[in-house]
């Protein structure tokens, strides 16, 4: 992530949330928060 975009993510989470993140974290690929099955579509959606 630039920078830029780490400020702007943490000025987003402090007025939400009212303080400071303590880490970031980032990960390639996809993340499926609504548990969908794609493992036996060979990873395609």
């Amino acid at each position: 992530m630039t920078d830029s975009r780490l400020s702007r993510t943490a000025a987003a989470f402090e007025t939400a949330f009212g303080a400071a993140p303590t880490l970031f974290v980032q990960a390639p690929g996809r993340v499926n928060l609504i548990g969908e099955h794609t493992d036996y579509n060979g990873g395609l959606v």
